[in-house]
């Protein structure tokens, strides 16, 4: 470890155990001439990642389980999970990086039959946990096929397809890239986007993606938008631009998560592996009730206050009707 020749005291971090460890510590000046080690005890502390395990908690959620934990000294750990098989044998799955104090993370992708994930916790040393398990049985969760998605002119909708780009590569596939997104004209918000989705469904969340490369977190990407959901477009009434939601199913207000909380511009390797997943949003029991097939999209503020909105990709799940 180098330190600066202006601090009095020094930090040894990393041990992953409570106990009594002897160390050695000595001095190199510049001429990386060494002085004689001087011999110390020390007693660390307990490592945050057993009170992050320990103070785990595991829920059904859709498509697989859901991880609440607790990491009030926000070190930087990964949430590792693995699963047993149908011949009992551990097969590693998926890991998950954070440094929040406080959150939830949802392992996806699995059907709705019991299952049992087994997670552990490492921190940036190699440091790990022993196990936990949790056994659920993840709720339904059907990737909607982007094959049948269009844009539905509506009054009020702005165009998505500006600047060079296109409003189908809202559904592309590809996002995390500056280059591929829809993207409006400069104009004052709110912005408002309507879908089809081809296909009526009841939705259990969705996940929007940003515009990405040095454009993350800023340039117009949604900050605080709103979903509302029509089964079908009849009966509509006469738009009113103070109004958007009028004659729609208020799906619900939403708000991007910049995990490091830094200003627009300046973003950190969890920002960047956050939004590469996609922001994921769960509606509310009310909205999961309702038949939906049209979604309009209201971006309400984008990020760093621009007149403009971007949108990398969407994505829902939920239950196809027909």
């Amino acid at each position: 470890m180098i330190v600066s020749a202006v601090i009095d005291s020094l930090s040894i971090v990393g041990f992953a155990e409570e106990g009594t460890y002897t160390v050695e510590v000595f001095a190199v000046d510049r001429g990386e001439n060494q002085s004689t080690p001087t011999t110390v005890n020390i007693s660390p502390l307990e490592a945050p990642i057993h009170g992050i395990l320990n103070s785990m908690e595991g829920t059904q959620d859709f498509g697989g389980i859901n991880i609440s934990y607790l990491n009030p000294t926000r070190a930087d750990v990964s949430l590792n999970m693995s699963v047993l098989d149908d011949d009992g044998n551990l097969v590693f799955r998926e890991s998950f990086y954070t440094s929040q104090a406080s959150s939830t993370y949802s392992f996806r992708g699995y059907d709705p039959v019991p299952t049992t994930f087994v997670i552990y916790v490492e921190d940036r040393w190699g440091n790990q946990t022993t196990t936990r398990s949790f056994e659920v049985t993840p709720l339904e969760d059907v990737f909607l096929d982007k094959a049948y998605w269009a844009i539905e002119s509506t009054p009020g909708d702005e165009s998505f397809s500006e600047y060079g780009f296109s409003a189908n590569q809202i559904w592309d596939g590809y996002w995390s890239n500056q280059w591929n997104c829809g993207h409006t004209n400069f104009l004052p918000l709110p912005h408002q986007l309507t879908l089809d989705l081809g296909q009526t469904t009841k939705l259990n969340r969705f996940k929007l993606y940003q515009r990405g490369g040095s454009e993350l977190y800023k340039h117009g990407n949604p900050k605080r938008f709103k979903l509302y959901g029509r089964a079908d477009l009849n009966g509509l009434p006469i738009y009113d631009p103070d109004n958007p939601g009028d004659g729609w199913i208020h799906l619900g207000d939403f708000e991007s998560f910049k995990p490091s909380g830094l200003p627009p511009g300046s973003n950190t390797a969890e920002d960047y592996e956050y939004q590469d997943n996609g922001e994921d949003f769960v509606f509310g029991y009310d909205a999961r009730q309702h038949d939906i097939r049209y979604i309009r999209l209201v971006n309400v503020e984008s990020w760093n206050n621009q007149m403009v909105t971007v949108i990398g990709e969407l994505s829902f799940w939920g239950s196809v009707i027909n």
